[in-house]
């Protein structure tokens, strides 16, 4: 499947999906006479006598007043409203490159930071001169300390719009373990899953999925048509990759079935399950027991022997890892 790059505006628009804005140069008196603004009139719901703002399907910012520095509170007001709508996309044209005759170097030093608004196309001319202005940045972003579906929710929501788009921009680094319940496990880096509700959804460009693709799920979560994205099949959320690794090397996921030892023998739950405790001990990843945690640095030796959705059926009801982990350890029940 074909990606499309949604960071950039190239040619002539001619339409939009539901969640696109076309942005263009106006003038202060709404007299949308010419160049993309009579486009905009013409054809996306630009309103006669408005010349600031959003209005119809496209958002107009004045440039035939003045100078750089005073449409500058303009654009300033543009970025802000972009990120105030993170589930719109807004399709940046040469704003006052044309009647109002600035520079596309002049104007493009102005909207430099829209580089940074994941849902802010813009022009393909005006990308050098943006690229040098745009102030630098630390590109990683440390995920949570520790993760569980709450979290993890929480993440997919933040992150939404990009997710949705397929946008590259600075994400946390969280690997996860999925299965569509046949008993195989897949792995997906963020930014190509999320929770909706309890259920959590892949997302993948293997045409092989198109026959699962669930487009009305994409609709109800991202509110976009999100074009050339790929697919969204529904899948069980088998864990997080924690980070640790036991004895062997194999790294240690959440919902992953352990053989313990401590003080040189088996401890007296030798076979547990390994989750997220949040609510203890400021959140770490541990092995959740009965009335107490036992931490990794507590063991003697860990090996994964297995984990808990082995048996897992895409038709259940989701659990939580927590509850799936319980389940392992008291399977008829808390005693």
């Amino acid at each position: 499947m074909k990606k499309a790059n949604k960071k950039l505006v190239e040619g002539l628009i001619t339409k939009l999906s539901r969640c696109e804005l076309f942005v263009f140069g106006s003038n202060l008196e709404g007299q949308h006479l010419g160049g993309a603004a009579r486009i905009a009139y013409d054809n996306f719901g630009a309103v006669w006598g408005q010349g600031v703002g959003p209005q119809g399907q496209c958002y107009a910012i004045p440039t035939m007043h003045g100078p750089l520095s005073e449409i500058k509170p303009y654009v300033d007001e543009f970025l802000q409203y972009a990120k105030e709508h993170p589930m719109n996309r807004f399709l940046l044209t040469r704003v006052g490159c044309g009647i109002a005759g600035f520079k596309d170097e002049d104007m493009a030093q102005l909207f430099a930071e829209a580089l940074d608004i994941p849902n802010i196309a813009v022009p393909v001319e005006w990308l050098p001169t943006m690229v040098y202005w745009c102030k630098p940045k630390d590109d990683e972003v440390l995920p949570p300390k520790v993760i569980d579906e709450k979290v993890l929710t929480s993440l997919c929501n933040d992150y939404k719009y990009s997710i949705g788009a397929g946008i590259v921009t600075p994400m946390p680094t969280v690997r996860v373990r999925y299965t569509f319940g046949d008993g195989k496990f897949a792995y997906a880096n963020f930014g190509n899953y999320f929770f909706m509700g309890m259920n959590f959804y892949v997302i993948g460009t293997d045409d092989s999925w198109a026959p699962e693709h669930l487009q009305h799920i994409v609709l109800d979560y991202f509110r976009d048509e999100c074009w050339d994205r790929g697919y969204c099949r529904k899948a069980i959320f088998a864990g997080v990759d924690t980070g640790l690794k036991d004895s062997k090397g194999e790294h240690i996921f959440t919902g992953d079935i352990c053989h313990i030892t401590r003080g040189g023998s088996e401890y007296h739950f030798p076979i547990s399950a390994f989750g997220a405790d949040r609510d203890r001990d400021e959140g770490r990843y541990a092995f959740v027991l009965d009335n107490h945690c036992l931490f990794p640095e507590q063991c003697d030796s860990i090996t994964v022997e297995g984990n808990v959705f082995a048996d897992a059926d895409i038709d259940d009801f989701p659990d939580t890892i927590a509850a799936r982990c319980f389940q392992f350890l008291f399977p008829n029940g808390m005693r």
